[in-house]
């Protein structure tokens, strides 16, 4: 019945790479850490030479540019089942440090069905019809094996977020590598023995037991219940303390006790059953995370960690979360995050301004220019997106902007675009991506005209060198796309906790680990809140992650721009 978690255990116990907007390099062609892109073996030195029909693929070229197929032409040919985490694309039928792209564990792509055989893959490569070319040893033509049938689950493309997302809301939740037992529950997780003994407590002095975390015993509570989660702060000591005790009692019984024996003394207790003092601030590393690991858990989780949830199920009287990493979670820790559904808009055609409505409450505007008298008219949402004319004016020292509906906007209010000069080197028609650091705003370009204008919420200034996450200023061009990938990191300064956000969605990366990516954790776009990346609303990610070059084919997980595939440009401005 459990198969399923076994074999995602196993097949992604290990999470893939995590980039954390700054400015570490990222792995992939542009980086020496090829370890970390895959959990693939390495190919063996030997294995360099192809049979003659692989060397008359390569003798003739790359495989040409990956490319996505319309939505309106359905495929219904042979399918290639991707059989690791990560099952690499190479543009070539050869193993290189060049690869194109991957297809994540289960994932599903059309493909040419006939091996081209090959001594770098002894069970041959296979040719994907929308470009490149997968080893036989990753990937299957049975689609229904269970490597494949039990794999992640695929993105839903057409929902807000590709997954739901579950936040951890106690320090030292467990990700398990399996279903625990009972017992596992019990002695990884004593704050459920100390909510049972205290709900028992309660019900014999007639008290009630509401707001207990729901033990091994009881129903799982749904993951909107977990704000009834106890404090791991007030956690049963653990295991060995038991010992301490003991010889206390010993020593007591051979009248030891007023002899100043001491009793040997009690181990320090782990970082998440620590209690924090008034003013000093929990000093925790991601490597503490994994110092109680073992056969039965991988790591723990610090309070404000997100895991993508692949599938809910029950067990032992308790709701669990499987990740798409492959763990196991308790849900009645968590709760589901539900994403911003705030978007930007197609600019309509002759607009070449957009305006945003950032503040909480604001108001449309009549305004007698000639007379200088200004009347409300009616309410605006925040976020709401609309085109500006280009027309100001000045009230009582406030400013206004005029929009293309007619009513005038308070600029207080919001912000506008205000793009930078059009790239010299950009090619006739091409697309291109202006971010202004200042305003706040995202303007996408196909060639001159304006076709896409949002929100974004770059990183977070400081004077203070060691709290300063500018976003980098320049010109990039999008280097890999990941549908998503998995983002964390330690504290930039002592007393930061780390964090770690599970396959942040409709990542588009540009220059080292920054990136244009979707967030779901916050809904403050139009502010600075971010590491360095620039954060845009899951929707408006989207939109721009599937419009911009280079294109992911159809059933890839993430895609690598090429010489002859060049990555959309991407222009950072303040």
């Amino acid at each position: 019945m459990l198969g399923f978690l076994i074999a995602g255990a196993a097949a992604g116990g290990a999470a893939v790479w995590a980039g954390g907007c700054s400015g570490d390099e990222p792995p992939g062609p542009s980086s020496d850490s090829t370890s970390r892109v895959t959990r693939l073996d390495a190919p063996t030195a030997t294995a360099t030479a192809s049979a003659a029909a692989a060397a008359e693929v390569r003798d003739a070229g790359a495989a040409p540019a990956p490319t996505a197929v319309p939505d309106d032409k359905p495929y219904s040919g042979p399918l290639l089942g991707a059989m690791a985490l990560q099952t690499p694309v190479y543009p070539t039928p050869d193993f290189s440090k060049d690869r194109i792209g991957y297809i994540r564990l289960g994932g599903k792509v059309p493909v040419d069905p006939t091996p081209i055989k090959g001594t770098s893959c002894p069970k041959g490569w296979y040719r994907l019809l929308d470009g490149g070319y997968v080893c036989g040893k990753y990937s299957t033509l049975d689609v229904q094996s269970p490597q494949v049938r039990l794999g992640i689950t695929a993105p839903n493309l057409d929902d807000v977020l590709p997954y739901k997302y579950a936040y951890n809301t106690a320090h030292g939740t467990p990700l398990y590598k399996s279903v625990p037992s009972k017992e596992d529950m019990m002695r990884y997780e004593p704050y459920l023995a100390e909510a049972k003994e205290k709900k028992k407590k309660r019900d014999e002095e007639g008290a009630g037991g509401g707001g207990a975390v729901p033990s091994s015993e009881s129903n799982a509570a749904p993951p909107a219940q977990a704000a009834s989660v106890a404090s791991p702060d007030t956690a049963v000591p653990p295991a060995g303390d038991d010992q301490s005790a003991s010889a206390v009692a010993a020593a007591a019984a051979l009248g030891l006790g007023d002899a100043g024996v001491e009793p040997p003394p009690e181990p320090p207790k782990p970082w998440w059953q620590q209690k924090q003092e008034k003013g000093k601030s929990l000093e925790v590393k991601l490597s503490d995370l994994e110092s109680d690991a073992d056969g039965t858990v991988a790591k723990r989780m610090v309070k404000g960690f997100f895991v993508a949830v692949d599938k809910t199920f029950g067990w032992n009287n308790r709701l669990w979360y499987k990740t798409t990493a492959g763990l196991v979670a308790p849900s009645d820790r968590m709760y589901i995050a539900k994403g911003p559904a705030s978007q930007g808009i197609e600019v309509p055609d002759g607009v070449t301004q957009v305006g945003f409505i950032t503040a909480t409450k604001a108001a449309k505007f009549e305004i007698d220019t000639e007379k200088k008298e200004v009347k409300t008219v009616g309410s605006v949402p925040r976020f709401s997106a609309f085109g500006l004319t280009g027309a100001t004016t000045s009230v009582k020292t406030i400013i206004y902007r005029q929009t293309t509906e007619g009513w005038w906007m308070k600029a207080i209010d919001g912000t506008y675009t205000d793009p930078g000069a059009r790239p010299a080197d950009l090619a006739p028609g091409e697309k291109w991506v202006d971010v202004n650091l200042t305003r706040k705003t995202l303007l996408a370009f196909d060639g001159d005209k304006p076709y896409y204008a949002a929100l974004v919420s770059p990183g977070k200034r400081s004077k203070k060198k060691d709290k300063d996450h500018s976003t980098p200023t320049g010109m990039f061009r999008i280097r890999e796309k990941h549908i998503t990938v998995t983002m964390d990191g330690d504290g930039a300064v002592a007393g930061d906790l780390p964090y770690s956000i599970e396959d942040v969605p409709y990542v588009a990366y540009y220059d080292r680990s920054y990136a244009l990516h979707g967030a779901f954790w916050h809904s403050n776009f139009g502010r600075e809140m971010s590491h360095g990346c620039v954060n845009l609303s899951p929707l408006d990610a989207k939109k721009i992650f599937f419009w911009t070059e280079p294109r992911l084919p159809r059933g890839w997980h993430a895609v690598w721009a090429t010489d002859k595939n060049r990555g959309t440009l991407v222009v950072i401005h303040d």
